[in-house]
């Protein structure tokens, strides 16, 4: 299975896995789930973040990564395609881009198609309250919306869920069932349940 030579390539059995995926640029949050990786390996010591995707803000970020010495505790993935991205919301833990508007730069986050691709893989997402995201995700239904530049309520949000498999499950059941029933009529989730349905129900 994809999903198992995944996890071996990159080392993470026996990891809880962090998932984000999505251009690496500054308003997608990536650097502030990497704030609060010391924190999240404080109380889930096996804790993993993967990052899928690429884009200009990735040297940064590598910058952040080393500034924190977090190296062997999150990995850039680089480009994927989409057997390979279906695969890795397979294997994920929890699944969280952290989204912020940046006004100067006139940089909003949409409607965030990838927290319903996440949900339709029953995993549970944790997104940053802002923009069009609270209409992909709703708080404490299908995940956990935080204020995105809050360090410390993105590392809680986090470690809840690692912590509490229960609660991961019964979010991503929902989330699962909302984007199914709530948004088979539109073509962007359509296109997603076609790429993501046969993994789902494997």
């Amino acid at each position: 299975l994809l999903m198992d030579s995944l996890r071996d390539k990159h080392g993470l059995a026996g990891r809880k896995c962090i998932l984000t995926v999505g251009r690496l640029v500054e308003r997608k949050g990536h650097d502030i789930v990497l704030q609060a990786m010391p924190q999240i390996l404080r109380a889930v010591p096996d804790a993993h973040y993967l990052i899928v995707g690429k884009g200009e803000y990735e040297p940064r970020l590598r910058s952040i990564v080393h500034e924190l010495g977090i190296e062997p505790y999150v990995t850039f993935t680089g480009y994927a395609g989409d057997e390979e991205v279906a695969a890795y919301y397979a294997l994920c833990d929890v699944f969280t881009m952290i989204s912020r508007a940046i006004p100067e730069k006139g940089d909003i986050e949409g409607f965030g198609i990838v927290y319903l691709e996440a949900n339709v893989m029953g995993k549970p997402v944790v997104a940053g309250n802002s923009g069009g995201v609270p209409e992909a995700v709703i708080h404490e239904e299908t995940g956990l919306l935080v204020e995105p530049t809050d360090v410390e309520e993105v590392s809680q949000a986090i470690i809840r869920l690692l912590q509490n498999p229960q609660l991961a499950s019964r979010l991503g059941k929902q989330g699962q069932k909302r984007a199914v029933e709530e948004f088979t009529s539109q073509a962007s989730a359509t296109k997603v349940l076609n790429r993501l349905g046969a993994i789902a129900r494997a």
